[in-house]
């Protein structure tokens, strides 16, 4: 029975009932919503006008930053790129997570672009970007801080995180796989919501150790992996991150590589090869990289590769050129495979 019919059936007993007329209310209209907001905040700009292009999850605000009157901070913001080729999903991904002030995973295999598509969104957004590579033997007082001599005097120096986390910097932390359980601990307040910085080592009471990072201060962490360790053996010296540094993050973003006409128009950019021996070089590039996932081969070719190799081609024939960026860095077995594929694609 309907909500309509239901109605009318009460409304006539209410009316014998009573010895009057009752009207049946009707059944409430269905309401339109939209996951996609109608207007913006005070100096917020659509997605869309900044980035030229609507994400497929919908339109949405964005806060491109004034100019920085501090030139320590102004200095930290990229410059537009205006060859770089944009992965549109992914980068709408990034800007949805900087905008919410989300605490951002950024994967992807080698050469996929994590780093860059960072860097492109900062210059886009007018933000400061300091990117902060990681390994297994980096020191703490280089990311938070320590004391140093200074015209006779000991003072504080702030690191790279401290720096970024009051100049309301994008703070990338890359290749984070590496980073020893000691860095992870360290950041572990700082990954919190509305979370801050405890600098131990510095001098002081408590209220002079601690930062509340800026309002526009983000974090985003690169890698090749999850930071659940790494079953391929590709990437030496990558471990297994605490649960407790994964489960803080709230924006997970997996980058691939490019499709081919992408693939090409970046190497005709970076270099002077033609439209037609650049697609050449990307349906080989496909081909190293299955044979790579299958576990023929113990080296893929990343679009970093790519590009080098038609930089090379200016002075050496693109075989040679293929010899000097790539070949020679396989195996004695891996060289002979590598080189079938090519034959495969150029001819012998």
């Amino acid at each position: 029975m309907s909500t309509e019919d239901l109605n009318n059936r009460v409304a006539k007993a209410l009316a014998q009932h009573f010895g009057k007329s009752v009207e049946p209310k009707a059944a409430p209209e269905a309401v339109a919503t939209s996951s996609t907001p109608t207007s913006l905040e005070d100096g917020d700009k659509w997605f869309s006008a900044v980035f030229g292009y609507k994400p497929t999850f919908g339109d949405f605000g964005v806060r491109v930053l004034p100019d920085n009157d501090d030139p320590e901070i102004a200095r930290l913001v990229p410059k537009v790129d205006p060859d770089y080729v944009v992965q549109k999903d992914e980068a709408a991904l990034l800007v949805a997570g900087i905008t919410d002030g989300d605490k951002t995973l950024v994967t992807g295999p080698t050469g996929s672009g994590k780093s860059s598509l960072v860097k492109y969104i900062c210059a886009k957004l007018n933000r400061p970007f300091i990117r902060i590579n990681m390994s297994g033997d980096v020191e703490s007082a280089s990311l938070f801080g320590t004391l140093v001599v200074r015209g006779g005097a000991t003072v504080w120096e702030d690191g790279a995180i401290t720096e970024a986390a009051k100049y309301g910097a994008v703070c990338l932390v890359d290749e984070w796989e590496l980073m020893p359980a000691e860095i992870a601990m360290g950041m572990q307040n700082l990954l919190e919501d509305n979370g801050y910085l405890y600098l131990k080592e510095k001098p002081g009471t408590s209220d002079d150790r601690t930062v509340n990072p800026h309002d526009d201060f983000r974090l985003v962490f690169a890698g090749n992996t999850v930071g659940q360790g790494d079953t391929s053996g590709a990437f030496t010296g990558v471990g297994v991150q605490n649960t407790a540094t994964i489960d803080r993050f709230t924006n997970t973003i997996r980058l691939g590589y490019l499709n081919q006409r992408h693939e090409v128009s970046i190497i005709t950019s970076k270099s002077n090869v033609s439209k037609d021996v650049a697609t050449n070089m990307v349906r080989f590039a496909n081909l190293v990289r299955n044979a790579y996932d299958s576990g023929n081969l113990g080296l893929t070719m990343s679009p970093r590769t790519l590009i080098n190799w038609g930089r090379k081609q200016q002075r050496y024939d693109i075989k040679y050129a293929l010899q000097v960026s790539f070949l020679e860095k396989l195996t004695p077995d891996d060289n002979k495979s590598v080189q079938e594929l090519y034959n495969k694609v150029f001819g012998v």
